[in-house]
Order: structure tokens, then sequence, then C-alpha cells
């Protein structure tokens, strides 16, 4: 059996209900009975509230709102106050920037810094040589330490900020707070990591053919 690869969609069979013609490698087919159970699962539990609102504020915000705004509508007709933070240390301006912005917008913040903790990398099995700048000593990132912060802060909905790929697993994996992202690390194309996609037959054309 084929894996599903909905990227080789010629068309958008799933958004249009028509899978009289789906590739035998079309998900919606292949598990049609799983989908409707865990849908219902969604529809008829907590996340039910959630799902709607998402598809209200992709309504209201379309091609109009940016990402900040839409996290601010979001979390408004859920009708949360805290809101928790979890950053990079490297983006701290920007957290302050975000800080500012729900705040302004009247939500209760908590922010946690990645390297919460100040544990030192070796701690994680990291040898002196794999580390950014070998011989001096460089603080861990510990994403489940800021999961277990923000939980504790009362946080309602997590926003991730600029985690490294890696990191941000582990903090899905830790927490059990509804969480989002709003921006991911990527310090080449300035945070921007869809660049080297577009860009992937032309200027990085490495990433298509790394033995080239």
């Amino acid at each position: 059996m084929k894996i599903a690869k909905c990227s080789d969609c010629a068309a958008p069979l799933c958004y249009l209900n028509v899978f009289d013609h789906a590739p035998a490698f079309c998900p919606s087919t292949r598990y049609e009975r799983e989908i409707k159970e865990v849908s219902r699962e969604v529809i008829e539990g907590d996340l039910k509230e959630v799902a709607r609102i998402s598809s209200v504020v992709e309504a209201a915000g379309y091609c109009k709102k940016t990402r900040v705004e839409e996290l601010v509508d979001f979390a408004r007709r859920l009708g949360l106050r805290r809101l928790g933070i979890a950053f990079c240390v490297g983006l701290r301006r920007e957290a302050g920037a975000l800080v500012d912005v729900l705040e302004g917008n009247g939500f209760e913040v908590v922010s946690v810094c990645c390297k919460l903790g100040g544990i030192a990398k070796e701690e994680f099995g990291v040898e002196d040589g794999e580390k950014i700048n070998p011989g001096t000593y460089e603080g861990a990132c510990n994403p489940a330490a800021q999961a277990m912060a923000l939980e504790k802060e009362g946080s309602e909905l997590n926003v991730l900020l600029g985690l490294c790929v890696g990191h941000d697993t582990i903090f899905f994996a830790t927490t059990r707070v509804p969480t989002t992202v709003l921006a991911t690390k990527d310090r080449v194309t300035g945070h921007c990591p869809m660049q080297p996609l577009y860009l992937a037959d032309s200027y990085y054309g490495r990433i298509k053919n790394p033995q080239e």
C-alpha cells in the first residue's frame, strides 16, 4: 500500500468532498472510518469550541489579519484571560513586543525563556565539541521546564516564539496546556523558514540536492 502523500494530489479533493477518483494514497478514503471516529471525539469533547473558533477566526481574518491579530482574536473569542509565551532567549526583544501587544489587548501574559533553570548542556549529554562555543559554559534550552512553568503559572493558552527544531518537539510532548505557534526559529532567513522552499529550485537548490 502506498503511503499517504497529499502533497501529490492533483486537486484538493477533501476540500471539495469529492472522492470518486481519489488516488490510491488518499488517506481520506483509506481511513474513512478512523477519520469519523477521531472527528467525533473532537465534536463531542473539550476541543469542540476550539475547532469552531479556529474556523471562525480563519474566515474573519482570511488574507486580512496578521497571525498576531488572529492570535488575539482566537484567544478573545475563546474567552481566555491568561496567555503564556515560551520564547527563545535570542528573541527577547520580540517576546517583549508580543507581551506589549497581548497586554494592550487586555490579556494577562506569562513569559518563560528557553534557558530556564540554567542547566548546562553537558547534563543533557552534549559533548564539549558539540557546543556552539567549545570550552565555555553554555546553558541548555529546557522546553520541558518551560512547559511546566507555564502550566504552574496558570497559562490557558501557550504561544511558542522561536524555539529550536527539536526543542519545540519536547515542548509539545510535555505540555498539558493547549498550544499554538507564532513563529519558528530560522536565523539564516530572519525566522522565515518558508523562504528556502520558495527558492528551492534556485538559490537554495542545495536543500533539494545536498550532494551537489
